[in-house]
């Protein structure tokens, strides 16, 4: 059984490394609904790409003689926002083909999600996170005085957004997988798509100190694609971490007056 200044010291910990325990998260998201036809569960089959410039970032990163997987953090971003986008997708009950990171181009979509994510270093900032621990203790083992420590931290914020389109034509250059090896096989979108129409977009933004990109993007798409197709919109979504993402209140934006 742990004395009661180990379980202070262990609670102190997790307060300050926001690990122990569920975390709340708050994610902006604004989704807006296009004119054309709505999404199908039954009629439409959806194919997630990468961004056009995907392929030029993997390289770049290989001829500095760096592993892209591990070096490229705009590999990483764009992979988990094509992961956790496909996984929404599935879990709303659509249909999506070319899963997966070495998916291949062998599905046949009528529709494509283009997703882009990054991190926005222009809006990343500092906290300070304080905490208290026992200096000292009775012979009980119970606090009698108490230490408060700080740790300054980064927050980055990383962007996510999608767009479903309905590419017109069956020879749109949308369909084209074009992937390379350069894309590990991942299908890419053309540089400047065009000649379709909008279904849906939606971003959101997360502003954390979390390392790992996966983990940052399977809580901002759990915000965005939430109660889709019916959060149009701009909302706060409040969401805890663990064990998985989970929402548990959204908040619609009250536009300001005059606005």
């Amino acid at each position: 059984m742990l004395r009661r200044d180990q379980l202070f010291v262990l609670i102190g910990l997790c307060l300050a490394l926001t690990a122990c325990g569920p975390n709340e998260y708050y994610v902006p998201v604004n989704n807006q609904a296009g004119n054309a036809q709505s999404l199908s569960k039954t009629n439409d089959t959806i194919r997630v790409v990468m961004p056009y410039n995907f392929p030029e970032l993997v390289k770049k990163t290989r001829e500095q003689g760096k592993d892209w997987l591990t070096w490229s953090r705009f590999a990483k971003y764009n992979m988990s926002a094509k992961q956790y986008t496909e996984e929404r997708l599935q879990a709303l009950g659509y249909h999506v083909v070319d899963i997966g990171l070495h998916a291949g181009g062998a599905g046949h979509p009528n529709v494509i999600a283009l997703v882009e994510s990054a991190e926005d270093p222009s809006k990343a900032h500092n906290v300070i996170r304080t905490w208290t621990e026992p200096s000292y203790t009775d012979t009980m083992g119970n606090p009698t005085a108490w230490d408060t420590k700080a740790e300054a931290y980064t927050m980055k914020h990383i962007d996510y957004k999608v767009t479903l389109v309905r590419p017109n034509g069956a020879n749109n250059p949308l369909f084209i997988c074009n992937n390379t090896e350069l894309s590990t096989n991942l299908c890419v979108a053309p540089e400047h798509p065009d000649n379709y129409e909008f279904i849906f977009t939606g971003t959101g933004s997360m502003s954390t100190d979390a390392r790992m990109p996966s983990y940052i993007l399977d809580h901002i798409t759990t915000a965005v694609w939430h109660d889709y197709p019916n959060m149009m919109g701009q909302y706060k979504v409040f969401l805890y971490s663990q064990p998985e993402p989970q929402v548990i209140r959204v908040e619609p934006n009250s536009p300001k007056k005059g606005s």
